[in-house]
């Protein structure tokens, strides 16, 4: 079998390619022909949507999947090796069969080239599964799928030991330091801060000059609550909602941010971006009693609403540097441009309905 991805170009597999596939993986089917379309909204990486003609077919068959392949641009080509992003995406979904499969698209190819940094996933396609709109946010049944699928994702390697066996996962024991130090990252906020100045509040400006001081100091390290298995891009963006019957009713995909991290980092992302500047309010704290009590149906004991509530304050920093960074990392557009001005608007009001930034005192 070629590999596309890596040494052929998506949009041409043909037939005789996934009938290859097909023949490795069990599935009985003939394909006669395909049509293949780019889709999503993807920075990092490229989708595509293979809708199959079939000769003969049997109950096993897909009527359409997905791939996932390397971005178009040349930034973000960059990016992704710099942050490896394309391996951990393709070992996520090798490693971590408790998550993989139940809140994501299964997963029937992968491949990783170390040389060229190039990959490929073949995927369920969730259709007619609609992808999440970060601009648009979403209200609280939408906000409770997603975090209820937070809650299987870190139950599942809740304090999990073996998360540091992985050299490829961050945070882990194993993974080299980030390629990103954090006098690097509060760098990403100044050039951040430059190019859009006209866009920014004084009242964005303050909570972002505080917090990337505060990365500067040790943010990162001073964190000493329980861990688990995290995706680190836990948003709207990254959800494809299907109806409420459904097998699936929610799924969450590009998992190559997944790391050994806080629980609440995910849970103050998701809420803080997820949710409109209106909503947010209103609703923050019953949704992180339902995350609690989610986790708590999952099995995890011996972690207090109140642990939580605390750890929530001071990750919903996290969604700032994510915003800021990846503005500047990635390729620039129009909808880029947009949606992470409206994540760190938001993520700078949810610091100070919480009163974050009276955590960043100690590091002063």
């Amino acid at each position: 079998m070629s590999r596309p991805g890596l040494d052929t170009n998506p949009l041409e597999l043909g037939p005789d390619w996934f009938n290859n596939l097909f023949s490795e993986i069990g599935i009985h089917a003939e394909v006669k022909s395909l049509t293949s379309k780019s889709i999503g909204t993807g920075q990092i990486g490229e989708n595509v949507r293979f809708v199959f003609e079939y000769a003969k077919a049997g109950p096993d068959a897909p009527r359409s999947l997905v791939g996932k392949f390397p971005s178009g641009s040349e930034a973000s080509l960059m990016t992704a090796k710099l942050l490896g992003h394309y391996r951990r995406e393709v070992m996520f979904y090798r490693t971590f069969p408790k998550v993989a499969g139940r809140i994501t698209p299964s997963a029937l190819y992968t491949d990783y080239d170390e040389e060229t940094n190039r990959f490929a996933l073949i995927m369920e396609d969730m259709a007619p599964s609609e992808q999440g709109d970060q601009l648009k946010g979403c209200g609280v049944d939408e906000a409770r799928r997603a975090l209820g699928a937070a809650a299987i994702l870190h139950a599942a390697y809740w304090n999990e030991p073996s998360l540091d066996d992985y050299d490829w996962l961050q945070g882990s024991s194993k993974a080299p330091p980030p390629a990103l130090g954090s006098e690097q990252v509060a760098g990403l906020w100044a050039g951040f801060k430059e190019r859009y100045a006209k866009h920014l509040s004084p009242e964005n400006i303050e909570v972002g000059d505080a917090y990337a001081v505060a990365l500067t100091r040790g943010w990162g390290e001073q964190y000493s609550g329980p861990f688990a298995l995290t995706h680190n891009d836990f948003r709207l963006d990254n959800m494809l909602f299907g109806p409420p019957t459904a097998k699936k009713p929610l799924v969450v995909v590009d998992w190559q941010t997944t790391s050994r991290g806080a629980p609440a980092n995910d849970v103050a992302y998701f809420i803080g971006a997820g949710l409109t500047r209106e909503e947010r309010p209103r609703h923050e704290q019953d949704l992180l009693r339902f995350y609690h009590e989610k986790l708590m149906a999952e099995g995890v004991k011996n972690y207090s609403f109140d642990e939580l509530y605390e750890h929530y304050r001071w990750f919903s920093f996290y969604g700032i540097s994510v915003a800021f960074g990846a503005a500047m990392l990635v390729k620039q557009t129009e909808r880029g441009d947009e949606m992470f001005l409206t994540m760190l608007r938001r993520h700078c009001a949810q610091v100070r309905d919480n009163n974050s930034l009276e955590l960043l005192k100690a590091l002063a």
